[in-house]
């Protein structure tokens, strides 16, 4: 039997309505972001499914789904895919119900969270408590907030967008006994921040090690990776600026680094809104800054 017909197949379909999308034209970051967030929340729902465990812990690559996009719908926005399961994944049951049921459940408890304002940590114990009852034990109270922290990115991203390029997000699947619509009202409780407890003025700058993917010589603005990232404001690629104003001059330290590729050791803090609290940027030195810079930006 060839290798793709040893999988189980699922086809769903996301809807971009109201705004530019109904004239078929939508922003590409939109578009990316969204089907990136959508992609990525599959990943980190599927497996904390499969394992049966709030653990920030990925599936082996062999048995992880495949989200595929298929050729869109002529006249509209409609964006056809597949989620391709291999068929060692959860044998036994109608396994794209029971991922859908669970996928839906979270997004809306999720919400429903976000829209309570509550503070980071009573929103990973509603986190625990709620996949307490779809049978899902919690490993610790760190694979919690990481868990909890990939679903709001994934979904952030996914809600991009927006009151941007459409009004609303409609889910459908086939497996999927009602679609699923997704609002402005939902997206901004996406965004809004967690109750911040305590005032929270400053920030202490802490050591790391960064390599530059990109970086701006007259803003100071860069993208950069970190070497051991330990939470989610440190995975993958993060937005940061760099407030030496060396960055300006030729030849500094930090283009040097870029050039070579090379990690390097740096001072960095995080800066967050003031308004929501949400994570905005890093900022980053090679020696410790002298001035001490709010937390809040």
């Amino acid at each position: 039997m060839p290798k793709d017909e040893q999988k189980n197949v699922e086809e769903f379909k996301l809807s971009f309505v109201g705004r530019s999308a109904d004239q078929g034209i939508m922003q590409i970051e939109d578009l990316t972001r969204s089907l990136e967030g959508w992609n990525c929340y599959w990943q980190t729902t599927v497996a904390v499914y499969y394992n049966q465990e709030l653990s920030s812990k990925q599936l082996p690559k062999d048995i992880r789904p495949e989200i595929k996009i298929k050729a869109f719908d002529h006249g509209s926005f409609d964006v056809f895919g597949v989620v391709v399961m291999p068929l060692g994944l959860m044998v036994g049951y109608d396994i794209f119900k029971c991922v859908w049921k669970w996928q839906i459940s979270v997004l809306k408890s999720h919400i429903r969270t976000k829209k309570g304002f509550v503070s980071r940590d009573a929103a990973i114990t509603n986190l625990e408590i709620f996949a307490k009852t779809h049978g899902i034990k919690s490993k610790n109270r760190s694979e919690s907030a990481k868990v909890l922290d990939m679903i709001d990115q994934d979904l952030n991203e996914f809600v991009e967008p927006i009151d941007r390029s459409a009004k609303e997000i409609v889910v459908k699947g086939k497996s999927l006994e009602m679609p699923l619509t997704v609002t402005s009202a939902d997206k901004r409780a996406l965004r809004s921040g967690y109750h911040l407890e305590g005032s929270g003025e400053v920030a202490d700058y802490e050591t790391c090690r960064v390599r530059f993917i990109r970086i701006n010589t007259e803003t100071g603005n860069a993208l950069v990776e970190f070497e051991q990232p330990k939470d989610i404001t440190r995975m993958g690629h993060q937005y940061a600026r760099i407030i030496d104003p060396t960055v300006h001059t030729p030849r500094n330290i930090y283009t040097k680094a870029l050039h070579e590729g090379a990690f390097i050791n740096a001072f960095g803090k995080i800066v967050r809104s003031r308004i929501s609290n949400k994570f905005r940027h890093w900022e980053l030195a090679v020696s410790m800054p002298k001035e001490t810079r709010p937390l809040l930006d």
